[in-house]
């Protein structure tokens, strides 16, 4: 970045940021909230940086319901790249959850695995003297089980169709305190878009640090419990979609495609009433996708085109949805934080909801620090057709839900 951002103003580094910022979310309040929101979050980033980073978004761009993360400005699914090895922002807060696919040795009952998964959270389990705490029905954490639906035969043995499958989504909540506590440990910059954290040389290398242990400890974890509720199975993938994937790149709700060199099978999960897709990665952008999402003439200007075409950005699930018919985002800059004001109503679906005068809805405008608040539900299948659509992987197996387990 050749331009002098010491002494810019606010809304000059929200320009930056924005500028920095490419999105194929879809055309809905969570996206909008997130890219919004983003714009704070990688401002300060650039601005402690005097240099360059960048964000992009993937199909199933949506909010965080972590309030310090939002809070601190970022939003989720997906990609946050910065220069320089040895400086941290832990406000991020990677937390190294991930999605288990594996295949059952054996499925005797949904009674049977009902049973164990109850008693899980009665047992006393421990990884390296750490015990741990079951979460299986904490917020979007689940364990499911599934049927084969359509299979590409290039994986039909490890997908056959006689076979039940199984995903254990979580992270490891019993280190989180510990990864997070980094917040309170580096040095507090002041920006025109409010403080960070910024953690750098030794303690963004005894960070990084941490993280690869937290990392491989929830990996570990997912595999420990899912053993106790199926017996022995065959682990497909266990992969990360939620930290740090170098010193300098996180990753929000994203898998990096090229994981394994792309040679490993993506679950992405859904909803428990829509089939997850399991996908094979690919490089992605190419320079076709990034020409019709109108990115090329930016990135180029930018000197990021190169980065584009290496982001490599494949969802783990559709993310949440908002149930709301606000169109319009206001930004209030307080002592508090950010306050979003949601205004713009759509045209009320039923003549019952038409108010006299207004003509509109008798529901008004609503005001938020953070979206925790407000109803949700998750995208179905528009994320799958936009993540064929922007040849972001190859779809090589769709497996039905029989069993949603959150206890």
């Amino acid at each position: 970045m050749k331009e002098d951002i010491s002494k810019v103003s606010s809304e000059k580094l929200l320009q930056l940021a924005e500028e920095r910022i490419f999105s194929f979310g879809p055309r809905d309040l969570a996206s909008a909230l997130s890219y919004k929101n983003m714009c704070y979050g990688l401002g300060k980033i650039i601005y402690v940086l005097q240099g360059d980073a960048y964000c992009v978004f993937g199909p199933d761009a949506t909010i965080t319901r972590n309030k310090g993360r939002w809070l601190s400005g970022f939003g989720y699914g997906g990609v946050i790249r910065w220069c320089g090895d040895n400086i941290a922002f832990p406000e991020i807060r990677p937390n190294a959850c991930g999605m288990l696919l594996m295949r059952l040795n054996n499925f005797s009952s949904k009674e049977d695995l009902i049973r164990k998964a109850s008693e899980v959270e009665e047992k006393e389990i421990t990884l390296e003297g750490i015990e741990i705490n079951p979460d299986f029905g904490k917020g979007n954490h689940f364990f499911e089980i599934y049927e084969p639906l359509e299979v590409s035969e290039d994986v039909s043995d490890v997908f056959p169709e006689d076979a039940y499958f199984a995903i254990l989504h979580g992270s490891a909540p019993e280190l989180k305190d510990n990864m997070y506590s980094w917040e309170g440990k580096g040095e507090r910059v002041e920006t025109p878009l409010g403080d960070i954290t910024v953690l750098y040389d030794d303690e963004a290398e005894k960070y990084y640090k941490e993280w690869s242990y937290l990392e491989s400890f929830s990996k570990r974890r997912r595999e420990i419990l899912a053993r106790e509720v199926v017996g022995e199975h065959e682990a497909i993938s266990n992969l990360t979609h939620q930290g740090l994937f170098s010193k300098n790149e996180a990753r929000l709700g994203c898998y990096d495609s090229m994981e394994g060199n792309g040679d490993v099978l993506f679950p992405i999960s859904l909803r428990w009433d829509i089939p997850t897709y399991v996908f094979k990665g690919k490089q992605n952008l190419t320079d076709k996708i990034i020409h019709r999402l109108g990115f090329y003439e930016r990135a180029e200007r930018l000197d990021l085109l190169e980065e584009l075409k290496n982001v490599n950005i494949l969802p783990h699930g559709g993310g949440y949805d908002l149930k709301l018919p606000y169109g319009e985002i206001e930004i209030i800059s307080t002592s508090f934080g950010n306050i979003f004001a949601l205004s713009g109503l759509e045209p009320a679906p039923d003549v019952s909801e038409i108010s006299i005068g207004k003509g509109v809805s008798k529901f008004g405008e609503m005001v938020v620090t953070d979206p925790k608040s407000l109803p949700y539900t998750y995208r179905g299948k528009r994320v799958i057709g936009k993540t064929n659509e922007l040849e972001l992987g190859e779809m090589r197996a769709k497996l039905r839900p029989i069993l949603t387990i959150k206890v």
